[in-house]
C-alpha cells in the first residue's frame, strides 16, 4: 500500500536537535529508486566524493549566504564486517578560511523492510562540533508505478555550533543542501541529463 508523506522539505528544532524531512515523488517505479539507493550505499564505502559526484552536485556553496559553512571530505574508510565508518572531515566557518579537521565515527547500514529500502548513516561517537546525528534515505512505493524518495536528518550540534546554528542559519546552510541532495536522487532515478544536473 502506498504511504502518504507530505511532499517538500521542512525542518524543526526540538529537544536540542534539528530535524529535517525532505520527500519528493519520483516518476519511476520503486525498483529503480532502490537501485540508486544501493548505488549510494556502495559508493559511500570507498571515496564517496569521487564515486558519487552526481549526489553532491550543486551542494557546495550557497551564493546567497555570506557566512556559509564549507565542508570537505579528507578521507573515508569503511569496515563491512562491523558496518563502521571513519570520516575525516574538514570544516571552515567561511569560504577561504583554514579548515578545522575532525574524525567522525559511525555506522553505515542498508536494509529492506516492508517493501522499503533504507540506507542509514549514524554518528556513534560525540565530537566537539556534533553531539549526535543520523541521516537516512528511504524508498517508498507509490500508486501508478511511481515512488517517493524520503530523506530524514537529525543533528544535535555541540554547544559552540549550537549557538551559531540558529534556525534561520540552519535552513540557509543545511536544509537547502538536504533538499538539493534529495532532488539529485530524484533526477538520477528519472534519468535527468540536463546541463544543470
Amino acid at each position: 500500500m502506498a504511504q502518504k508523506v507530505t511532499v517538500g522539505t521542512s525542518s524543526t528544532y526540538t529537544d536540542g536537535a534539528f530535524h529535517t524531512t525532505s520527500a519528493y515523488i519520483v516518476d519511476a517505479p520503486v525498483s529503480e529508486l532502490d537501485k540508486v539507493l544501493h548505488e549510494i550505499y556502495v559508493g559511500i564505502q570507498d571515496k564517496p566524493t569521487k564515486n558519487l559526484k552526481w549526489l553532491w552536485k550543486n551542494l557546495g556553496h550557497h551564493s546567497n549566504v555570506e557566512d556559509d559553512v564549507v565542508l570537505s571530505e579528507r578521507g573515508f574508510s569503511f569496515d563491512p564486517r562491523t558496518s563502521s565508518y571513519l570520516l575525516k572531515l574538514g570544516l571552515a566557518m567561511h569560504k577561504g578560511d583554514k579548515p578545522m579537521l575532525f574524525n567522525v565515527e559511525g555506522k553505515l547500514r542498508e536494509s529492506t523492510t516492508g517493501g522499503k529500502k533504507n540506507v542509514l548513516l549514524t554518528v556513534t561517537k560525540k565530537i566537539k562540533i556534533l553531539n549526535s546525528a543520523s541521516f537516512s534515505l528511504t524508498s517508498v512505493p507509490q500508486a501508478g508505478g511511481k515512488s517517493l524518495i524520503l530523506v530524514k536528518s537529525d543533528m544535535a550540534f555541540g554547544w559552540f555550533f549550537n549557538m551559531f546554528f540558529t534556525e534561520s542559519r540552519y535552513r540557509s546552510i543545511m536544509e537547502w543542501r538536504i533538499q538539493g541532495l534529495t532532488m539529485n536522487v530524484k533526477k538520477r532515478v528519472e534519468g535527468d541529463t540536463s546541463p544543470n544536473y
